[in-house]
């Protein structure tokens, strides 16, 4: 559910904009330079050294996450050298649904169940994507929108990775909720010829869509850091089977 333009498919949203919801979240000190001790990583410590540098703006029913990574200086440090440092490509985000009331179908037209991949591989009927479980495009497919592409400007700079999106459902009653589980991930391999991704979960954390009354639309954080170990056994195992690394 890409940030710009989106709907689902059978309807469109008034949205009201509130102000500027900021949280941040504090785990540990990053280090003094751009090499972690991977034991961190491993088992010793499984909290990302860098959550601390993640943080969140809540505008009516957009959510903007920012990835901005800092030394204990306070200065940026720059991403690739972060990720490749970590032994990753490079960052991304992967995103699913939790929990949908009412659902929404795939590019071919089918319903999607939950958990779901958001977007699904090849997208959703409306807008495309490629077919890796990332949320920003790696692969420039046909349909897909410049601005889903990993490599957008808006989506990545030298030292900041951006998560945003603006999801809309007319139909939820008060009461009802989307719910997202987003994943920072280092993006360790992926090969676009066979579909298939090799990727770990540094970080967390969940988020929903409600329609408190007519005409209004709110996206709200529900947990800052979420432990893996407390998902649900179908969307761990949706996530191995889309090439995640589990590490609890």
């Amino acid at each position: 559910m890409k940030f710009k333009n989106l709907s689902w498919s059978i309807c469109t949203i008034c949205v009201i904009f509130a102000p500027f919801l900021n949280t941040k979240v504090s785990v540990s000190e990053p280090g003094n330079n751009t090499q972690v001790n991977r034991d961190k990583f491993l088992g010793k410590n499984p909290s990302f050294a860098y959550a601390q540098d993640i943080t969140h703006k809540l505008l009516g029913s957009r959510i903007i996450t920012q990835f901005t990574p800092k030394n204990s200086q306070g200065q940026n440090i720059e991403l690739n050298k972060l990720a490749s440092s970590l032994g990753y490509d490079h960052f991304n985000w992967v995103n699913y649904v939790e929990t949908d009331p009412y659902g929404i179908t795939n590019k071919l037209g089918q319903q999607v169940h939950t958990p779901y991949n958001d977007p699904p591989k090849g997208g959703y009927h409306y807008d495309a994507a490629d077919e890796l479980p990332f949320y920003w495009d790696l692969v420039e497919c046909d349909r897909c929108q410049p601005r889903h592409h990993f490599q957008n400007p808006s989506n990545l700079s030298q030292f900041e990775l951006v998560f945003q999106d603006s999801p809309a459902d007319y139909r939820l009653q008060p009461g009802e909720a989307i719910v997202f589980i987003t994943n920072l991930v280092g993006v360790k391999q992926y090969d676009p010829s066979q579909q298939t991704a090799e990727w770990e979960i540094l970080h967390t954390f969940r988020w929903k869509l409600t329609n408190p009354h007519p005409h209004f639309s709110q996206a709200s954080l529900v947990d800052l850091e979420v432990n893996l170990s407390d998902l649900s056994p179908l969307l761990v195992s949706k996530m191995q089977q889309d090439g995640a690394v589990l590490r609890y």
